[in-house]
């Protein structure tokens, strides 16, 4: 059973427009051990509302390298029926890989064989993450 660790949402300001913005920090646990992390970028003002979500998976361990771990690049958008999750290039996210891994193409997210995990995450945090489901949701 996966369990997700909550952090304080950090706030700040867009860089192109100084709009509010809200990220989030989020560690996964799968049997008591590390298992992702992701991260959201929650902005304010004139842009699109959707969330700039990075997921990263792999090896978490202490001893592990960024080398050990692959990053999938999402939006996540609401409309009046359901969530909906996209895979996005590396280029139209907020976040660089660092300690994350490498992010994925879209074309490789959609081949990896995680894929489906990532799926099953989404699913789990838009289900828990009240920050995320009140950004998405408000009107």
């Amino acid at each position: 059973m996966d369990s997700i660790e909550f952090t304080d949402p950090v706030t700040g300001s867009c860089q192109c427009c100084g709009a509010p913005t809200i990220q989030l920090a989020r560690f996964v646990h799968r049997n008591g051990e590390p298992f992702a992390v992701y991260r959201a970028l929650l902005a304010h003002g004139p842009h699109e509302r959707r969330a700039d979500l990075v997921i990263s998976l792999g090896d978490w361990a202490e001893a592990a390298s960024p080398s050990d771990r692959v990053t999938f690049a999402c939006h996540l958008t609401a409309d009046q029926h359901s969530f909906n999750v996209g895979f996005v290039e590396p280029h139209q996210t907020s976040w660089t890989s660092g300690e994350l891994g490498r992010i994925l193409s879209r074309d490789e997210a959609l081949q990896h064989p995680w894929k489906q995990e990532v799926f099953n995450l989404t699913d789990r945090l838009l289900e828990f993450d009240k920050p995320l489901i009140a950004y998405l949701t408000a009107p």
